[in-house]
């Protein structure tokens, strides 16, 4: 079996977890509690087994620790790298025992961009501070832009992503258009939109019309057919270099890719939630590892096949625009795309500037509280 590219990095990996809920849980649904666990064994196993160099971990919910997360990768310092998210916190909220707020979910991060362990955090994600899985108050949208605004300025300070993942385009924060009004207030702003908007195809599309505008919003493509890769690689203001490939759910065993039989005309390839063995054993997992990889593997292979794009882009989309945006270390002599119009990758100096170039009908002017007909964020 050949590799993919000549590097390769999963960009969304969970293997801090075990997909059952808690005997200590408060909450169900989105807020229950997990049971941590290390099962970074399995996630090596088939990163080794698809010619997978490294991997971006990514805590998620709640019981998910990220100082755990960091620890994995002290002890694989060569394949892994971690997010954080404000998990000490998000517990004491579930347990009753704090309040969230956006000042204290910073300061957690600043323990973790800061602090012993900072060498292993690379970005903020699955979820943004504030948003999926946490109990707290519901903020009004203008509250939840300033909350926003001050996530901005931590990961600008840090030069650092962060993820966002509501998945869909009609929850009450609208979060691309959230997003939108953020990244034009603070165009230096890093956002990863996590499985490139969701595992259908109009949310994809409308996360590929947001990141066309944007040159620092990525799509984290876990998930995704071969034939979505075609709405952002034609796009000319997006391409290759604003791809970041992955599993979806590398290490988890709630979820597993799999074929949809049926009528000739619906998508035949999604990935669902594994409900059918919850009706049997009452259990939310699976007792061995779903094959993500392998999946997502097949789709990358596929973009060959399908004339889609050349191996210079799936490069850059399979691991070199990973290494750049989380700094990660390649190997010596291992180059990748740059000053390539005609495939929609733009000069090496741009790619590595962390300051995007202008775009005049996007600027927010300086003092700018609201910019009419253009942005809604009451």
């Amino acid at each position: 079996m050949s590799k993919i590219g000549r590097w390769v990095v999963d960009c969304h990996i969970h293997c801090g977890k075990k997909d059952t809920t808690s005997k200590n849980a408060t909450y169900d649904g989105v807020y229950r509690e997990v049971e941590s666990m290390d099962n970074s064994g399995e996630a090596l196993f088939d990163m080794d087994a698809y010619g997978v160099d490294m991997g971006i971990l990514l805590p998620s919910f709640i019981g998910t620790h990220s100082s755990e997360y960091a620890a994995i990768c002290k002890r694989n310092p060569t394949r892994f790298r971690t997010c954080a998210v404000e998990t000490e916190l998000r517990l004491a909220c579930t347990k009753g025992k704090d309040t969230w707020t956006i000042e204290k979910a910073l300061k957690e991060h600043e323990e973790y961009f800061s602090g012993p362990d900072k060498e292993w955090f690379v970005g903020i994600g699955e979820f943004s501070p504030g948003s999926m899985g946490v109990i707290r108050n519901r903020p009004t949208k203008l509250e939840r832009f300033k909350e926003w605004c001050q996530i901005a300025e931590f990961c600008i300070n840090y030069d650092i992503p962060c993820y966002t993942h509501e998945f869909t385009s009609y929850c009450m924060e609208e979060h691309l258009t959230m997003i939108a009004n953020v990244c034009t207030k603070y165009p230096a702003f890093k956002v990863i939109i996590a499985h490139g908007g969701g595992s259908a195809e109009d949310d994809i599309k409308k996360a590929v019309a947001l990141a066309r505008n944007f040159e620092n919003i990525y799509l984290e493509t876990g998930y995704w057919r071969a034939e979505y890769y075609e709405h952002a690689l034609i796009d000319p203001d997006l391409g290759a270099a604003k791809l970041l490939w992955g599993g979806g759910d590398t290490g988890s065993h709630i979820w597993y890719p799999m074929i949809r039989k049926g009528a000739v005309r619906a998508e035949k390839t999604l990935v669902y939630n594994n409900r059918s063995n919850w009706i049997w054993s009452g259990q939310k997992s699976v007792d061995y590892q779903p094959d993500f990889l392998g999946w997502a593997t097949h789709q990358i292979h596929r973009l060959k096949d399908m004339d889609l794009c050349t191996q210079d882009e799936i490069n850059l989309m399979v691991g070199g625009n990973a290494a750049r945006l989380y700094k990660l270390p390649i190997p010596k002599n291992c180059t990748f795309a740059a000053n390539r119009p005609d495939l929609n990758i733009m000069p090496r100096e741009i790619l590595n500037d962390p300051v995007p170039t202008t775009r005049t009908q996007f600027l927010w002017p300086e003092g700018c509280e609201y910019v009419a007909g253009a942005h809604t964020i009451i």
